[in-house]
């Protein structure tokens, strides 16, 4: 099996090779505009008790989640030259400073791809490479993403969202959300208050390229599945902190992983339909049960990352 920096660069080697590379420029954000943000709901808990909320978040708090918004969105629809404009400058000053402590210059920087697909066995390329391998890791963290595997072949870039990154990037955001939730004696019972408010937020159709995060699901109220996933887990990892959370999608899914499942330890004692994946039992707190058991059926690989 392939070791996640061999499968970074088994995955970015077409991004450089045989696409144009993307300079800065095309990741410059417009001003953003984003006002402060309040909203309000009503629903009904499980005992049938009204319950009504307002939450508060500050004009720099939309500005961090539209920041962070685009690039992701961005990332999924232009993955190549989202990665690109993260590694070209940075790749052409390290050959810059590798020549400079060489005794003969390996190439000017518009050979890098020469170098990298030739991959010669000097101590300039082996350092480009060193540096190549780094900004990679770089770049996906800085972007948010993770690499995948394409069903149409290994030509095909693919990245997904990172769901881990993005929820600890938004877990301190949803505390005025997290506050209006207590948690109670019964487990299954903190999580049913949390999935009654959750049904109050109406389902977006599922799209690959763009993903929204938490806080804009509550400022557009709409989310798709792998939105509700993530927004679900904020709130639970808060009120029942001792238990694994996974998020739970198809291998060959790309983009905004669609469908998505969020799924908890099955020690937590979470009543609910269970999925075995690996060695792990897991409790389906969200997503369609029925949609699961079918793929399963069909032998399709699911993967299973933890979010913390």
């Amino acid at each position: 099996m392939l070791s996640l920096m061999a499968l970074w660069r088994f995955i970015l080697m077409p991004v450089l090779l045989f696409s144009p590379l993307a300079s800065a420029a095309d990741l410059t954000l417009k001003p953003l505009d984003e006002q402060a943000f309040n909203g309000e709901w009503q629903w009904s808990n499980p005992q049938g008790q009204l319950r009504q909320m307002r939450l508060h978040f500050s004009q720099e708090l939309l500005k961090q989640s539209a920041i962070e918004q685009f690039r992701i969105s961005y990332s999924l629809t232009y993955p190549t030259k989202a990665i690109s404009a993260y590694l070209n400058p940075r790749l052409e000053h390290a050959l810059v400073m590798i020549n400079q402590h060489a005794k003969q210059p390996t190439a000017a920087p518009k050979d890098i791809l020469k170098i990298l697909a030739s991959n010669p066995n000097t101590p300039s390329s082996e350092m480009l490479w060193e540096a190549y391998q780094q900004y990679t890791q770089d770049a996906f963290r800085h972007l948010g993403l993770l690499p995948c595997r394409h069903p149409r072949g290994t030509q095909y870039p693919c990245v997904r969202p990172n769901y881990s990154q993005l929820f600890y990037q938004n877990r301190n955001r949803m505390l005025p959300l997290i506050k209006n939730f207590q948690p109670l004696k019964d487990l299954n019972q903190t999580l049913a208050e949390a999935q009654a408010w959750l049904l109050t937020i109406p389902v977006k159709r599922e799209i690959s390229d763009s993903f929204s995060p938490p806080l804009h699901v509550l400022k557009d109220n709409l989310a798709d599945s792998d939105e509700r996933a993530l927004l679900l887990a904020l709130m639970l990892s808060e009120l029942a902190p001792d238990y694994s959370l996974y998020m739970v999608y198809p291998a060959h899914s790309v983009g905004s992983a669609s469908p998505a499942w969020l799924t908890i330890d099955a020690n937590s004692g979470i009543e609910g339909p269970t999925i075995t994946l690996g060695q792990h039992t897991l409790v389906l707190i969200s997503g369609s049960s029925e949609l699961i058991n079918e793929m399963q059926l069909a032998d399709v690989e699911l993967i299973s990352d933890a979010l913390y």
